[in-house]
């Protein structure tokens, strides 16, 4: 069974980080490509591509831990590798005195369609996080239950 899902790992995005029994961080690829202070951002953008690769690496550090969760990986390594790219790319290549056609055919400027983009990869990482902190939220609550049921009762007959 381990074969397969490291040859599932593999094609899906990169082998499994190896299995040790000592708990900790595990390493994160470096980035490839996009930087915060890339040349080609707005200003106004450098803000929430550093909040984008922020929660890429912190996702990518906690389902690392977890060979269940290979399909996230996958996705945020997606958005890191090539839809972020893509995104920036395809508004770097506007020339900048075409821009404003942008503004005439939507009311925003590119910049801003730009952040709106951004944001919604923001969006969606959150979400991914909250999804991946539930079940540690859950075992948590589960816990204290268990805690106020055992010890909670000052009555000494239990």
């Amino acid at each position: 069974m381990t074969g397969f899902l490291d040859k599932l790992a593999t094609w899906l995005g990169g082998p499994l980080p190896p299995a040790t029994d000592a708990p900790g961080p595990t390493p994160v690829p470096a980035r490839a490509g996009i930087q915060p202070d890339d040349p080609r951002l707005p200003d106004t953008s450098r803000p929430l591509v550093a909040r984008l690769l922020g929660l890429i690496d912190d996702l990518e550090a906690r389902a690392g831990r977890d060979a269940v969760l290979i399909a996230t990986l996958t996705e945020i390594r997606q958005m890191r590798d090539d839809h972020l790219p893509r995104l920036i790319a395809s508004y770097a290549e506007i020339p900048p005195a075409h821009r404003a056609e942008i503004f005439r055919q939507t009311g925003r400027s590119a910049s801003y369609k730009l952040n709106q983009g951004i944001e919604r990869m923001v969006e969606r990482l959150q979400t991914l996080s909250r999804s991946l902190a539930q079940d540690d939220l859950d075992s948590f609550a589960d816990n204290l239950r268990f805690i106020e049921r055992r010890y909670g009762d000052d009555d000494p007959a239990r």
